[in-house]
């Protein structure tokens, strides 16, 4: 879990949008109609930026103390939290193509009974690896 301060400023050019920075973060930025809006795309900008600074093995720098962030007339303060096992959970739940080898006769067999290949494969795997069916993402 990590929680970084951002500051939400109104930008009275663009019909009162709400624009959200990161002071911690150069490249993390995001917008939204209104505060709400504003706020849920910070959470998934956040969310996106760390999870691409984990798969790239850049450090992920320490929050700075909300208290020293400065926000200046229509700013405000916050701090956007994000859970990064959820987030790398619903990143990781996009497929992959494998190669898979296996024997004429079964891949025949299986063909003939209309087998779902990428499903069963990916229940055969998670019967092996003792992942509890009810708790992950159905892929097909």
């Amino acid at each position: 879990m990590y929680a970084f301060p951002a500051v939400l400023t109104i930008d009275h050019e663009d019909n009162d949008a709400v624009l959200v920075s990161f002071p911690d973060l150069d490249n993390c930025f995001a917008d939204g109609n209104d505060f709400a809006d504003a706020l849920e795309e910070a959470r998934e900008a956040l969310g996106n930026v760390l999870y691409w600074m984990e798969k790239d093995g850049q450090p992920i720098p320490e929050p700075s103390d909300i208290r020293t962030i400065e926000a200046h007339n229509d700013s405000i303060k916050t701090l956007v939290a994000v859970d990064m096992i959820e987030f790398r959970k619903a990143w990781d739940t996009r497929s992959v193509n494998r190669t898979v080898t296996l024997p004429a006769w079964l891949d025949e067999m299986a063909k003939k009974e209309q087998v779902n290949f990428s499903q069963a494969l990916q229940q055969a795997l998670k019967n092996k690896l003792g992942i509890d069916q009810s708790h992950t993402p159905q892929m097909v």
